[in-house]
């Protein structure tokens, strides 16, 4: 089924002048090509980008889970302290990696999936399929499927650690990546592999020049112009000089032969500098590609790959320019490379810690081109209403009261459910929550006898907090507004009871108006679900700040997609937040909209819309 993306977010792409025209702004965006970093299912992301990117897509590589029944976590710094003060630090669910009913449905999921990627590479295209020893075997049988046996090119074994303790077995340090191609007209380019400290070893000498080893320069056979002797030396019997003898008089003069005390050459003296070798050339078995426990790049994500097992692919399969996707993204490290190399890329994963993760790490690279961060939004959900309830619409309620652990209210319209005294009311899952649907289910709980009420929803009507939690209150009710998790989807994470429905948070932020000039200060925020909020992580909080890990600003928000204009984020590098924006110059006068975007140490995002009046 293919569903449309929604764009809910445009990263480093400045805004159209004419601030009236949506319009204009639309029809900018799609005059050149945006990467694309996309939140969902990937075999809907698939599905949905086959209408415009069947048979486009130069290189192809994943990592998908490899069935190992774990779940995994991904590690969060709270505060600004620096890694080497040992920051504190919490784990939260980065994707589980478990499917049900073990290897079958397992390889069912990664059937469905390599099906469509098959679909959108491109004739000369390849695709890398990374998977441990143990799955190996039943991926390439699914690959000789889909893409025939004659598409199979190598299976690469990558030594992914030096050392692995098993008591009971030799230690498991490789993975095996399946590589296919559709043709022999594949992009293949020669790139060298790095050398060994033992190679290294035999560049002990050292000139002006550099480091170099000494090579022969003789060669077995006879030869009528090359076995001759030259400058007092002859190469030997049946030998020949590699190079003829213009050229070796050049080396000669170059300096690039070794000479014996007596200043006749060395048969063994030729110089092969360590700059000009080129490293080995690549075979199958890639022993050179670790990444340690302190390297730079680590994001603390589970099974992140180092980016030089990236580079070295996509440098041998995709050029400059080329489309490069990884639709099991985790980190970003396929991404992160490819923004390096300069080629465009597609890059999708369900969890939202993988997208929140990819974003910053996007961001952190010098220059990186504009991208847009898209998801299938409500048909998402609508499809997957689709099948799970049949889009019945008392079903769906039904289920999210279940999930939500309320129990359901007959007879009732508007107060669909109640929980601990607490009436319960779901929001529709095809549109957001809009203010006077939030009144009415107050007034509802109130006529019913209810004190306190908890709206549940996936999308909010533009300041719905601000306006309708005081008049709740004047109207004799405790209002909370619950976001339904897109967790909730996964039927994993439903199965382990890992759905939580945070509250809306609360921003405080303010904009400074100088001129035609504005700044953005940001000046509190609050975790609304304190309980959700563990002792241990409540006790590492020493300010507001503490609780953010991004926040981003649109200067000239236009009640359409968000246009991250600024941002000021978290790293391992740069752990300190900043709370002020840089200055923005308006071009015109009039009355602006500013949207800030906060996201906190769960992945859950908050908005705030402030105006200015720009004289």
């Amino acid at each position: 089924m293919e569903l449309p993306f929604q764009v809910i977010e445009t990263v480093n792409e400045p805004r159209e002048k004419d601030l009236f025209s949506a319009q204009a702004a639309q029809q900018a965006l799609a005059k050149g090509w945006r990467n694309k970093l996309i939140w969902g299912d990937n075999k809907l992301v698939c599905a949905s980008l086959l209408e415009e990117f069947e048979g486009k897509v130069d290189l192809i590589y994943i990592d998908p889970p490899f069935d190992t029944g774990d779940d995994f976590s991904f590690r969060v710094s709270i505060g600004d302290q620096e890694v080497e003060k040992q920051p504190s630090i919490f784990e939260t669910k980065a994707y589980y990696d478990t499917w049900g009913r073990g290897a079958e449905s397992y390889l069912q999921m990664l059937y469905e999936r390599l099906v469509l990627i098959s679909e959108l590479l491109a004739p000369h295209g390849t695709v890398y399929v990374h998977v441990d020893e143990s799955v190996e075997p039943y991926v390439r049988l699914i690959l000789d499927e889909i893409m025939g046996a004659d598409a199979f090119v190598n299976s690469v074994v990558w030594k992914r650690t030096t050392a692995h303790n098993d008591p009971k077995r030799f230690g498991r340090i490789h993975d095996r990546i399946s590589v296919y191609c559709k043709s022999s007209t594949r992009t293949f380019n020669r790139v060298r592999g790095t050398y060994s400290e033992e190679q290294l070893a035999r560049y002990r000498n050292t000139d002006e020049h550099g480091a170099f080893r000494a090579e022969n320069l003789t060669a077995p056979h006879y030869s009528s112009t090359r076995t001759v002797e030259w400058r007092g030396v002859h190469p030997g019997r049946d030998r020949q000089w590699r190079f003829g003898l213009a050229e070796l008089e050049q080396l000669y003069d170059d300096g690039r032969i070794l000479l014996q005390a007596d200043g006749r050459p060395r048969k063994d003296g030729y110089k092969v500098y360590l700059d000009e070798a080129g490293g080995p050339v690549l075979q199958d078995l890639w022993v050179d590609l670790t990444m340690g426990p302190t390297a730079g790049e680590r994001m603390f994500f589970p099974t992140q790959k180092p980016e030089a097992l990236l580079e070295r692919i996509i440098q041998t399969s995709s050029n400059e320019g080329d489309l490069v996707a990884d639709f099991f993204c985790g980190s970003g490290t396929t991404i992160a490379v490819a923004e390096k190399l300069g080629r465009r890329w597609i890059g999708a994963d369900l969890g939202r810690f993988a997208v929140h993760t990819s974003r910053k790490r996007l961001l952190d690279i010098p220059g990186c081109k504009p991208f847009e961060v898209l998801n299938l939004g409500k048909y998402e959900r609508q499809y997957w209403q689709g099948v799970t309830t049949g889009r019945n619409d008392d079903a769906y309620v039904q289920l999210m009261l279940q999930l939500y652990r309320a129990q359901p209210l007959d007879g009732a319209t508007i107060v669909h459910g109640v929980r601990a005294g607490i009436a319960v009311h779901v929001g529709p899952i095809d549109s957001v929550v809009t203010i006077d649907e939030a009144l009415a289910a107050v007034e509802g709980a109130r006529e019913l006898g209810y004190k306190r009420l908890h709206v549940l929803g996936w999308d909010w009507q533009m300041g719905i907090k601000e306006t309708v939690i005081d008049q709740a209150l004047a109207l004799g009710v405790q209002l909370s507004l619950k976001r339904i998790p897109s967790e909730i989807m996964d039927p994993r994470a439903r199965e382990k009871g890992d759905v939580e429905f945070f509250e809306m948070n609360y921003v405080d932020a303010a904009a400074e108006l100088k001129g035609r000039s504005v700044q953005v200060f940001l000046e509190d925020f609050i975790i609304a679900d304190l309980e959700l909020v563990k002792p241990e992580i409540q006790d590492k909080i020493e300010k507001f700040s503490d609780y953010i890990d991004y926040w981003a600003v649109d200067f000239d928000y236009r009640s359409d997609t968000f246009h991250n204009q600024w941002q000021s984020f978290r790293t391992r590098k740069r752990p300190k937040l900043e709370l002020e924006s840089a200055v923005h110059a308006y071009d015109g006068t009039g009355d602006r909209e500013i949207l800030v975007k906060v996201i906190d140490i769960f992945g859950n995002d908050t908005t705030k819309l402030l105006r200015v009046s720009v004289p």
